[in-house]
């Protein structure tokens, strides 16, 4: 990781709004006049992925240099595409630590997972080095409303000024990585076949009724307005980029994974308060004894993560779920995303919905990554707070000194908190559920979203050596 120095304030804007956060995107898009430097964990050739890949492409036509560097594991379906992009003399595209045997890819995991295990977790969009953009977002409608189901919660910050410049640095210590190789060093030749149905994917993806009225909305917002016109109201403040490029496989050693490596750089011990905000919280034992320390020592210690229910990646809750009774018992407070299917009960009667059934498809998950100590300082990036993104991935974020920003999300994680899961422990030590949304909360002792084998799965997950992979 880069040192944190002192810096001059960034004028930074919070993108919490999915579509402003699109918004966002395609302002700075539109915005650049001579390069674009872009990279990504995810991104997907539905209707958002497709008009901004479009997008891209106009702002190369216009004459802007254009640097496009994916992870490999996550732009199924796109290789015929990007391939047609990097042959474009303004645009370059690299693919991270790319799978050799493009189909199926599921096989190259036998043969090469060491290596294939460390993924580019870092997302940025930065125009002409002064405008960058950094988060927890890929590129997705889940990310950016343009579907009606299936939804992450997420935060991203737009940033113009000497932040900016931090990250195109981190960019280009992941461009000339030698995990970064050119596309058509990894795809081959385009056959035109392949070329036929890339240019016809795109075109119905972008020129739909769907994507003229997503686009029309987008255009709308007065946020948009703002951002194109430079009348955008940015909070001042010092902002440092905090990245994460774990060295090659060779290199890596055991390691602990305690609050130093768990939490994101520059941030300093809570005294007061600390506030965890992690769509993947795998605290692990060492975290979860730093933790009741801090507790012990005075700190408020609160945390929002996924329920079982609303968790995308449910092996992550097996990473979770055995810490919950350990917190709990310290004094660390605990608030899970609800399923998807689970509406506020309006009547006495408490039977929670969806139970043996969940439907995350229909609902919102946590994606965001946030944290916040002693409400004057936070990180907003990729990093969630698991042993993956402490040693394994490469990450991206901002450490922000700010009072106001901090206090901000503060409130509204309390917000987001009575919306929430509460957990405690009966008398007897029992995880207890309570849903404060209900109008006669009470408490639960069967985890919402489960049932009977989802449970017995979690408990046998739970106890293999996979820890350090969550």
């Amino acid at each position: 990781m880069p040192e944190l120095s002192e810096s001059e304030p960034s004028g930074l804007r919070l993108l919490q709004d999915a579509k402003e956060a699109f918004a966002a995107r395609l302002m700075l898009v539109r915005s650049a006049e001579q390069r674009l430097d872009v990279q990504y964990y995810i991104w997907h050739g539905d209707l958002s992925g497709s008009l901004l890949l479009e997008e891209i492409a106009e702002a190369a036509r216009r004459g802007v240099q254009v640097r496009l560097l994916l992870d490999d594991n996550g732009i199924t379906g796109l290789d015929a595409r990007l391939a047609i992009l990097d042959e474009h003399p303004n645009i370059a595209v690299r693919l991270f630590n790319p799978f050799p045997l493009r189909r199926p890819r599921a096989v190259n995991w036998l043969f090469a997972f060491k290596r294939l295990n460390g993924r580019m977790h870092a997302k940025s969009l930065t125009a002409d080095g002064g405008a960058t953009i950094v988060g927890g977002r890929n590129i997705g409608d889940e990310y950016f409303g343009a579907q009606s189901k299936g939804q992450f919660d997420d935060l991203d910050v737009l940033a113009v000024g000497p932040v900016a410049a931090q990250v195109e640095q981190v960019f280009e210590d992941h461009w000339q990585c030698r995990d970064a190789r050119p596309i058509s060093a990894v795809v081959g030749p385009v056959s035109a076949r392949a070329r036929r149905k890339a240019v016809g994917d795109a075109d119905a993806a972008t020129q739909c009724e769907a994507a003229r009225r997503y686009r029309s909305e987008i255009e709308a917002l007065p946020s948009f307005a703002q951002m194109r016109s430079g009348r955008d109201d940015l909070v001042g403040a010092p902002a440092h980029a905090v990245a994460v490029m774990p060295p090659p496989d060779a290199q890596r050693q055991a390691t602990t994974n305690g609050l130093a490596e768990l939490l994101p750089q520059g941030l300093a011990k809570p005294t007061r308060d600390l506030i965890l905000i992690s769509g993947y919280f795998v605290p692990t034992a060492t975290g979860c004894d730093q933790l009741a320390e801090l507790r012990r020592n005075g700190a408020r210690v609160r945390v929002l993560t996924n329920s079982f229910a609303a968790t995308d990646v449910g092996l992550v809750h097996a990473g979770y779920a055995p810490c919950r009774r350990g917190l709990l018992k310290h004094g660390i407070e605990l608030f899970e995303m609800p399923a998807p299917d689970d509406a506020p009960k309006t009547g006495g009667k408490f039977v929670r919905s969806g139970s043996a059934r969940t439907r995350r498809g229909s609902g919102k998950s946590l994606h965001a990554k946030v944290y916040i100590v002693d409400r004057r300082q936070l990180y907003i990036g990729s990093a969630n707070f698991d042993p993956r993104s402490a040693h394994i991935n490469t990450e991206l974020g901002f450490f922000i000194e700010s009072a106001a920003l901090a206090e901000r999300l503060a409130t509204e994680f309390e917000q987001a908190a009575q919306n929430s899961y509460r957990l405690d422990l009966s008398p007897e030590n029992a995880l207890l559920w309570t849903d404060a949304r209900d109008a006669h909360p009470r408490a639960e002792r069967t985890e919402p979203g489960t049932n009977v084998l989802t449970r017995l799965i979690i408990r046998l997950l739970s106890k293999l050596s996979i820890e350090d992979q969550l």
